[in-house]
């Protein structure tokens, strides 16, 4: 870990992690875990509310992990560590006890520690059986989370797989809608579910927390259970080999649809742009973020519209449009040249321009958002409530338009100033850099808080009557775009080995 942080960007980044680790422990256990656990322990309804905060918190913090990529990192992989003199048990070990220091999985611990403390201070349970729960179902939480994400990736590398993680992401997303009328018809379904849910690992820390009878053992030997048996899974799945999707061929093709796209950029460029294509579209992560980001910005559309009245729907749709035409190719988009290794070296040797590399590279993308603006369009017609609106539609493809070229502008500076060597072959983890995360990440942001922020301060912004104010926005954006591809070949001459010595790994 110190050879991966003593760089002086590394010491800046170790540093404000620590420091933000450390606010926001205070702040949780301050303002949310203790204030659930008095409300809890006031309420009279201990045992029910702890149950539902861990078992939410559980959750979250797998699908957060496994969609955002956070706390699934390993630094070392398996073949690195087999230069050291250990055993494969050592190796397994060692991966996956860096893994769990990852500042995400604190600020989970920070939550559960809070709330088992304020259960503590209420006098409604011991101290140190709580801590210990709370221990047991960080480790099981981490376990879990690694066992979703390795079976997600071994799925997505068999052939069928895309079809069968569709089917799951669109049962996790439309699933609590479709329950919820059942359950209000049939209210004697939750106890019943409530008791099956007692032998999971958030019900029995609960029972450890609360309970003084020998309920808290059976809890403890419930998280025990969990525990062996996820790491008995996590072993055997990381030691089954991947399966190859289709077997290998030797024989070269020139007319996919990959080239015949390229094409459309010209005989300079387009073979370029065609092996960009291919690069995403191979990538397990760009397939896997296809299937994710539609349900996950659709989810982030209703729930922002909540509080933004009649027409709200509209309102949150114009900020996740702009992110669902660069979602799904976030990941490369930002750091470009970040998973080619040390095939860098061959686009140096090509007679070429500099600037059409990265050019090229940027094309591919803007070409693969450009595709999801008319499925987001038609998905808007399908199913937003009311009469159509033909303002609404040209606002919404000027939103997404802006939004397309808006990121990949940024994400040819981030490529050139803040790269970063990942893995393309890894379905799940982060491997951006800061700048890639503040890209990113404040994009899906900005999707929350910037319609609600103009529908409050300036509702003419948002409000189809005048639509006609956000037609400047594309015309300014593709001006963005033109000047950063303009400015960016000389920069790309200027770092050239700063980039290669960092896809290589040597910086």
């Amino acid at each position: 870990m110190w050879a991966k942080t003593r760089s002086r960007n590394g010491r800046i980044a170790l540093f404000m992690v620590g420091y933000l680790l450390v606010v926001l422990l205070i702040a949780l256990l301050a303002a949310g875990g203790l204030a659930a656990g008095i409300v809890a322990i006031r309420a009279g309804q201990g045992e029910r509310i702890v149950q539902t905060v861990l078992f939410a918190l559980f959750l979250q913090a797998v699908f957060a992990s496994n969609i955002m990529g956070f706390g699934l990192n390993a630094i070392f992989s398996d073949t690195e560590l087999r230069r050291y003199p250990v055993g494969a048990l050592d190796r397994r070990l060692a991966r996956h006890l860096i893994g769990i220091v990852d500042p995400f999985w604190f600020f989970f611990l920070a939550l559960e520690f809070g709330l088992a403390v304020g259960i503590s201070v209420m006098g409604a349970g011991s101290f140190w059986r709580g801590t210990s729960a709370v221990l047991l179902l960080f480790v099981c939480n981490y376990l879990f989370a690694n066992v979703v994400a390795l079976f997600v990736e071994r799925l997505m590398q068999r052939k069928g797989g895309a079809a069968i993680m569709l089917a799951l992401i669109l049962v996790l997303s439309l699933g609590p809608s479709l329950i919820a009328p059942v359950l209000k018809k049939n209210p004697a379904i939750i106890p019943a579910v409530v008791a099956r849910l007692q032998y999971t690992p958030p019900f029995g820390a609960a029972a450890a927390i609360i309970r003084y009878d020998v309920t808290a053992v059976y809890g403890f030997i419930t998280i025990a259970v969990w525990i062996a048996g996820l790491t008995l899974l996590l072993i055997l799945l990381e030691k089954r080999a991947p399966q190859r999707q289709a077997a290998a061929s030797v024989k070269m093709s020139w007319e996919s649809v990959f080239d015949s796209a390229g094409a459309f950029f010209g005989p300079r460029i387009g073979p370029f742009v065609g092996h960009w294509l291919r690069f995403y579209l191979r990538n397990n992560r760009t397939r896997l973020m296809v299937l994710i980001s539609l349900p996950l910005l659709s989810f982030i559309t209703v729930r922002t519209s909540e509080r933004l009245g009649p027409h709200g729907l509209f309102v949150a749709a114009l900020g996740t449009f702009p992110m669902a035409t660069f979602m799904f190719t976030s990941r490369i988009a930002v750091n470009q040249f970040g998973y080619v290794g040390g095939a860098f070296r061959r686009y140096l040797l090509l007679p070429i321009e500099p600037v059409d590399i990265v050019r090229s590279a940027s094309y591919a993308s803007l070409v693969l958002g450009a595709l999801m603006l008319p499925v987001v369009l038609l998905a808007w017609i399908a199913f937003a409530p009311g009469p159509f609106d033909a303002r609404m539609l040209i606002m919404l493809a000027c939103s997404g338009i802006t939004g397309l070229l808006v990121f990949n502008a940024l994400g040819i500076w981030i490529t050139l100033f803040n790269p970063r060597r990942g893995k393309y072959n890894s379905s799940f983890g982060n491997d951006l850099s800061l700048g890639g995360n503040i890209v990113v990440i404040g994009g899906l942001i900005s999707a929350f808080f910037v319609p609600a922020a103009l529908y409050r301060a300036w509702p003419e912004a948002v409000s189809p009557d005048f639509w006609w104010m956000i037609l400047p926005l594309p015309l300014l954006a593709a001006a963005l775009y033109i000047g950063s591809l303009q400015a960016a070949g000389p920069v790309f001459t200027a770092r050239r080995e700063q980039l290669l010595a960092v896809v290589e790994g040597k910086a």
